[in-house]
């Protein structure tokens, strides 16, 4: 291992699709909710609101079919749904378990930056062992703003170095784990350093998710964090 100074700062994760494999379940649970209702759609049907909070996305279920009483009672509707899948069925993505662990063990700070409720992210990382590796968990909720935007990862690293009580780094020796292609674009304009993960059950263009990495990996398998270290100091 190189050096302990020439370590990434902080390592702040996307959740679903980058560290869960749990787009599919997203992808079958949005048209099952819209179906209770009588209102017949695919997968594709829900791509535009796929960089929102949950809680946004259930209001515009209802602004766009016109179902439910609110989206307030949709949201209650898919959290019924999906607190179960998150709990008992979510896998992890292949090698990131050993990955974590590496990293914990070399003393890198971790966070979580997703647009996914709090506690179904808890309990998915609970399920895979993963919990106990990641000072903060922070929705998109709390930072006001989409993934389009960098909001999300910048209150993450701020919440995680107020828990660590570390100084604010630079960007640019922080990494985000991203799968989708938004939330990459947004990081890097943010001047953070990316590792681009294609998630196959996602939306996004292997290609794209390539283009827009400092690093970019299928499997966490083919992933150490020499390889980050490496990178950073252009070894």
């Amino acid at each position: 291992m190189t050096c302990e100074t020439a370590l990434p700062a902080a390592f702040i994760f996307d959740c679903d699709g980058t560290l869960l494999l749990s787009m599919d379940v997203w992808l079958r649970t949005q048209p099952a909710l819209l179906a209770r209702h009588g209102i017949q759609a695919t997968a594709d049907d829900f791509a535009e609101f796929e960089h929102l909070s949950v809680e946004e996305e259930c209001e515009g279920y209802h602004r766009k079919w016109g179902v439910g009483a609110s989206g307030e009672e949709l949201l209650r509707e898919l959290m019924e749904i999906l607190e179960h899948e998150y709990r008992e069925n979510i896998s992890a993505r292949p090698g990131a378990l050993a990955f974590l662990e590496e990293a914990h063990a070399a003393g890198i700070p971790m966070a979580i930056a997703t647009s996914t409720p709090e506690h179904l992210v808890r309990a998915g990382l609970r399920h895979n062992g993963m919990e106990q590796f990641f000072d903060v968990v922070v929705t998109t909720a709390e930072a006001g703003r989409s993934k389009q935007f960098p909001d999300v990862y910048n209150l993450a690293l701020e919440r995680l170095c107020a828990a660590r009580g570390m100084e604010l780094p630079p960007h640019d020796a922080v990494w985000v784990f991203e799968d989708a292609e938004f939330g990459l674009r947004s990081a890097r304009g943010a001047g953070y350093r990316l590792l681009g993960i294609f998630d196959p059950d996602g939306r996004g263009a292997a290609d794209t998710v390539r283009a827009l990495s400092d690093i970019y990996i299928e499997s966490y398998t083919d992933l150490a964090l020499d390889d980050i270290v490496r990178y950073q100091t252009g070894e």
